[in-house]
This record gives structure tokens, sequence and C-alpha cells, in this order.
């Protein structure tokens, strides 16, 4: 007889799969939170069996307060007094570990002058153990910032060291900062001029006004040596690609400058990929500016090929744009030149014609060594280099700048049509357009017909083109630059029987003392406003400034 089969409610209650899963996940997240606690109870008793653990432990409780940013002032100021009397007298003994380097440094950033030299007393003497501490580092630089008496100090005790802390992860980044930021000209000297030997290196003059040229115009027996100790540093510095710091940007610079042209030549072809990694600094960008000038074509072409990622970024450097200046400069392949660069430039001139820096390079291309638009420093180098241009480039210079327009002008035409009536009013702007109508080629286009709708506009448009301080300075520009021009203005003018022309006269507007001064205009100028003398000369008494009315009246 078979088995009856209990009832349900009689049967033992199985474990569900999944409940039995979920009960085993929160068993194993119990268990290892219990053993991350452990873990961390065994962490904080290694750290109090330490000589400073439980100094280590106070500390961070007290830091996590002191460092709250809306902490209120006089309540910081009890914590900041409360810190020092922990960790004073045992600074030391905690600034190399990465916990304790941000307690210090919260110390110097609240601490009250006072507190900030106490702090700076105890860590004398280490200066140059705490540049090469991965952590020890951030405090040496809080020193540099909040402890402007230990400055000094700091920068000497690196005095000897500079060939050896260049080269080093963490000290070359506290040694640019003392370099770039805080040092003096003659603190900048002597930490430079440690490139240049062993006695530099001993050996300080603090001269303010200390340069390689200078050294080797007092001792030229010297010159050799100084080349190949300066060699020596910064050789490996490029093959390891450690040429961010402004320090070797100089050293490089003096290398380049004095070496020969063989020994030139081969550390040009070892930076050429990283003339693009120099060049925001002054002695950087004058570095590529040199290895551009002195190179070869193919190292002209590297170093072009290495910034076009970077065209934005470089045009709108302060310096770097010397740089692309220099390659427009030198390079004899136009065609490269226009792929390469102007293409990508052509593509952003809208924004680049907005930034200081950037509308320097367009600009260059439209009016070449204009020292309106070129920085008196890069025009400076660009007219020393002439010589070495005149031996490397085959190219005749007009001709390379007028091959570089060519190529360039249609993209500037572009922008100025589409964008004339708001720029002709701007003071940067204006330039780009008042140089792209003078310099582009053949019959006026939709660049000059975009200037030429304002002024045949209606009158209120008309008046403010002819007598806006910048915009103006756009038309004059025109009519003196083409008797096109000229005559398309005046046509504008007369359009409606001479009284925009009559208005802008006796608003002592500037284009229309370039319409009685153009040989394409002056007649029939004349004719228009020969009626108008007694009205210009009432206009002109009740004016501040006389002068151009009594040009124009001049003219009549």
């Amino acid at each position: 007889m078979p088995k009856r089969e209990a009832p349900a409610h009689q049967r033992p209650k199985q474990q569900n799969k999944y409940e039995s899963k979920g009960k085993n996940k929160n068993n194993e997240e119990d268990d290892s939170s219990s053993r991350g606690q452990q873990q961390k109870r065994q962490r904080m008793e290694r750290q109090k069996q330490q000589a400073t653990g439980e100094l280590k432990l106070e500390a961070r409780k007290k830091w996590e307060e002191l460092r709250r940013g809306d902490l209120d002032p006089e309540v910081r100021k009890a914590k900041m007094q409360e810190m020092m009397e922990l960790i004073q007298g045992r600074i030391k003994e905690i600034t190399f570990k990465h916990d304790m380097s941000r307690v210090v440094q919260t110390c110097l950033k609240y601490g009250s002058s006072s507190q900030r030299a106490s702090i700076a007393e105890e860590l004398d003497g280490t200066y140059l153990e705490l540049s090469r501490s991965t952590y020890g580092r951030h405090i040496l630089v809080r020193l540099l910032k909040y402890c402007p008496k230990q400055r000094r100090a700091i920068i000497g005790a690196f005095y000897g060291h500079v060939r050896k802390l260049v080269r080093h992860k963490d000290a070359a980044s506290v040694l640019e900062e003392c370099y770039a930021v805080y040092a003096n000209a003659a603190q900048r000297w002597d930490l430079v001029a440690e490139f240049y030997g062993n006695e530099f290196a001993v050996f300080k003059d603090g001269s303010a006004e200390g340069s390689l040229e200078a050294v080797l115009a007092a001792h030229p027996q010297k010159r050799a040596t100084i080349l190949s100790a300066l060699r020596a540093t910064v050789v490996p510095l490029l093959e390891k690609g450690t040429v961010q710091y402004s320090i070797v940007h100089r050293a490089l610079l003096d290398y380049i400058r004095h070496a020969d042209a063989k020994e030139r030549q081969e550390v040009i072809e070892t930076m050429r990929e990283l003339v693009v990694e120099i060049l925001h600094t002054r002695e950087g960008a004058q570095a590529g500016m040199l290895c551009l000038l002195h190179g070869t074509p193919k190292d002209r072409k590297a170093i072009v090929k290495a910034m076009k990622p970077y065209l934005r970024k470089i045009c709108c450097e302060e310096h770097g744009y010397a740089v692309l200046v220099e390659a427009l400069d030198c390079v004899d392949d136009t065609v490269f030149m226009a792929k390469a660069v102007l293409q990508d430039v052509g593509d952003m001139v809208g924004e680049l014609l907005g930034d200081q820096y950037g509308r320097r390079v367009p600009l260059y291309v439209l009016a070449g060594r204009n020292a309106q638009y070129v920085g008196s420093e890069a025009l400076r180098v660009l007219a020393a280099g002439d010589a070495v241009r005149a031996e490397t480039s085959k190219k005749d210079a007009a001709q390379r700048q007028r091959e570089l327009r060519a190529s360039f002008v249609g993209a500037m035409a572009q922008w100025v049509a589409a964008n004339a009536r708001a720029a002709v009013f701007e003071p940067f702007l204006s330039q780009a357009v008042a140089e792209t109508l003078v310099h582009e080629d053949g019959a006026p286009g939709a660049a000059w017909a975009a200037v030429r709708a304002l002024l045949a506009a209606d009158d209120e448009t008309a008046m403010r083109v002819l007598t806006d301080a910048v915009a103006n300075r756009v038309v004059t520009t025109c009519i003196k630059a083409r008797d096109a021009y000229a005559r398309d203005v005046l046509e504008a003018l007369a359009a409606d029987g001479a009284g925009r022309l009559r208005a802008a006269a006796c608003a002592g507007a500037f284009p229309v003392r370039a319409l009685l001064e153009a040989p394409a205009t002056a007649q029939r100028t004349r004719q228009l406003l020969a009626d108008a003398a007694g009205s210009i000369r009432d206009a002109m008494a009740g004016a501040e400034r006389k002068r151009t009315f009594e040009a124009i009246l001049a003219g009549l």
C-alpha cells in the first residue's frame, strides 16, 4: 500500500534558494564590515605604539575641525592655538607623512604670522630634505607662500644642488616655484648659473644683471667649459622629456644662443618634438623661435606638425604666439604652412580676433611685422634673426608674405562679410576688418560690400559709422588705401543729394577729410560741399576739437 503524503500544513518548510542567498549575502556583508572595523582598530593600535602615534591621532581629530571652511574666525583662532600647543616642538617628526603633511599645511594656511614663523623655525635646516619628499614638498610650497621672511633661506638651501634637484621628480616642482614665482633677479641668476659648472655652484656673485653673455664677455677662456657643463645638464633633460620648467627653458635658451652650429643642430634635432612644451614662458618661446630659425627645413616642419594639435592654445599664449609667427616668417614652404596652420587659423579666426594675443597671428599674416599688432619682444627676436634667416631661407621675405596672405585673406574676407555690422565698432575687430579690406586682391568683394552697405543704410547708421571713434578709422583707412573704395564711399554719401556728406562734414568726420585728400574723389567732393562752407564754420565754432573742421575747410 503506497505511503500517503502528509498534508501541506504538516510538511517541513523548505528554505527558498533566493532567500538563502540573501541571508548569505547579508552575512558576508556583516563579516566584511566587522573585518574592516577590526583592521581599522588594529591599524590604530599600531599607530599608538609608534613614538608619535598618540600625537598623530589627536592632531588629525583637531585638523578635521580646523580645516572646515565655515568655521567662525574666533573659533578657528582657538582651535589653531590648541593645534600649535599639540604639535609645537615635534613638527620635524611628523612632516614626512601624507596625513600629517596636510595638518602642517593647514596650520600654515590659517595660523597667525607668529605661528607660521614658529613652524618655519622648527623646519629650518630640513628644507632640502622636504623638497625631495613626496609629501614634504607641499609644506615647503606653503612656507614660500605664507612666510616671506623665510624665502631667502629656502632658496639659499638649494644653492649647490640645483643640477640634482632639477632631475628629481618632487624637488623640481619646488625649485620651479622658487625660480619662477618668488626669487628676485639676483637669486634667479644664482640658481640658473649652476648649470654653467661647479665654479658657479660654489661661488655666488649675487648680481641682479647676471647673464651668460656677460660671463663669456668677461671670461672668454671659460666658454668651452661652460658650454660643456650646460650641455651635460640640458641634453639628459631633453632625452628624459623633463622640459616643463622655466629654469630649464632659460638653460636651453642660453645653450642654443651660444653653442656652435654643429652642437646647436644636435640639440635642435633632439628637442624639435618638445618645442610645443616650452613655449608658454618667455625664455621657452625664444628658444623655440631660435630652433625654427637655425633648424633645417625638416626640423621646421617637424616643429610645426607638433604644434598643429594645439594651435588654438598656442595662438592665445602670451609668449607662444611668437613661435607661430617665427614659423610663418621662416618656413619657405608656404603651401605646407597654409595647410598645416593657416587653414585651422582661418576656421577659428572669429575666436582668435577677440583674444588679446590670438589676434596677433592672423594680423601678422595680413600686415607683416607691424608694431601695432605684433609684440615688441617678438619683433626684436625676429629682427635679430634676419641675418641668419637670409642664409637658411631661400625664398624672399616679401614673396613669402604675399603667398601666405593670398592663402589666408579669403577666410578673413568671409569673416568680415558675415560680421562687419558689429566688427567695425569694436577696437580689436575693426583692425582686422581694415587690414582685410586693404590687402584683399582683385575687385572689391563681399567683405567690402558688407561695409559699404552700412554707409548706404539709413541716415542714423551711416552717421554712426562716419563719426564713431572706431568705425570711422576703418572707412578712412579704406579711402586712403584704394581709389575704388573712395569712389564707393562718396557714391554712398552722395546718393540722396549729398545730404549725408554735408551732415558728416558738419560733424567733423574724418572720412570726409580723407575724401577731400584722395585723388580719385577730391574734385567731386569739393563740388558737393561747395555751398556747405558756412554750415561747417558754424559747426566748428561750437566744437571742442577744430583740427578736422579746419582740414575740411582747407580742402574746399
